[in-house]
């Protein structure tokens, strides 16, 4: 496959007032009036406090015109799964806690044809993303996490609030913030991934992309990947049998 899909799936933001935005004197209270905009766009507190699993399922379309499907399931307390499946070619992405690999298989005789162990740097990737997915932009709880305020700019015509979310080792997601809404209209990963969010999807009251486009550059030039959702639940977690890596 022409990218790595163990990356992460970012969810839409909240609202609450922007009002407390335009008095504040301090990046700190900067930061935490767009976070509780932010929360607050997403659906309710406790709703959101409640969810330990996700299960996303859809579409795969590759700027090649390569198009396939795509599971990923974020599961609590730091395991992430994901399945995508093109043309003839099967993927499984398996974080669970400090141990990640991929395998690939044959689609029609399931024929097992290579494993990947994720190396230090891919599994705190892939950790940083399942943070990510169930923080609903607070603090990222890791060592060295943090938020940094990193001023305003307008994209598509709206002003935005710029938060970069730190995970340490490198590890970075820079959010833009409608200051009206508490909607996220742009993602910046650390490794200049772009991640653009349409449309919405709502389960039991809390809102979901509907649709995100990735934007990365390779070798032969810019490329995307757009991923849409037909479905999404809450809480049903996998069998434990799903995360257990497979015998060579």
């Amino acid at each position: 496959m022409k990218a790595k899909l163990g990356t992460l799936i970012i969810t839409t933001v909240s609202l609450f007032g922007a009002a407390g935005l335009l008095g504040a004197d301090s990046d700190e209270e900067v930061i935490q009036s767009t976070i509780e905009l932010a929360r607050s766009y997403l659906g309710d507190e406790n709703k959101l406090e409640a969810i330990t699993s996700i299960h996303y399922e859809g579409s795969l379309l590759y700027s090649s015109g390569e198009l396939g499907t795509i599971e990923m399931v974020y599961q609590k307390p730091m395991r992430q799964r994901m399945v995508a499946v093109i043309g003839d070619r099967k993927e499984i992405s398996v974080l669970n806690g400090s141990e990640g690999w991929t395998t690939f298989e044959r689609v029609v005789d399931s024929l097992p044809l290579s494993m990947e162990i994720f190396d230090p740097l891919r599994i705190l990737i892939m950790q940083s993303s399942v943070r990510e997915a169930f923080g609903f932009f607070q603090k990222p709880d890791v060592r060295n996490g943090e938020i940094t305020y990193d001023g305003k700019e307008t994209f598509k015509g709206r002003e935005c609030i710029l938060l970069t979310y730190h995970h340490g080792d490198g590890i970075a997601y820079r959010r833009f913030i409608d200051a009206e809404t508490g909607q996220v209209l742009r993602s910046l990963d650390s490794k200049g991934v772009e991640y653009v969010e349409e449309g919405e999807i709502l389960v039991d009251g809390i809102r979901f992309p509907k649709k995100m486009v990735s934007t990365f550059s390779t070798a032969i030039g810019s490329q995307t990947m757009e991923f849409s959702y037909t479905s999404i639940k809450l809480n049903r977690d996998l069998p434990e049998s799903d995360f257990v890596m497979p015998l060579p």
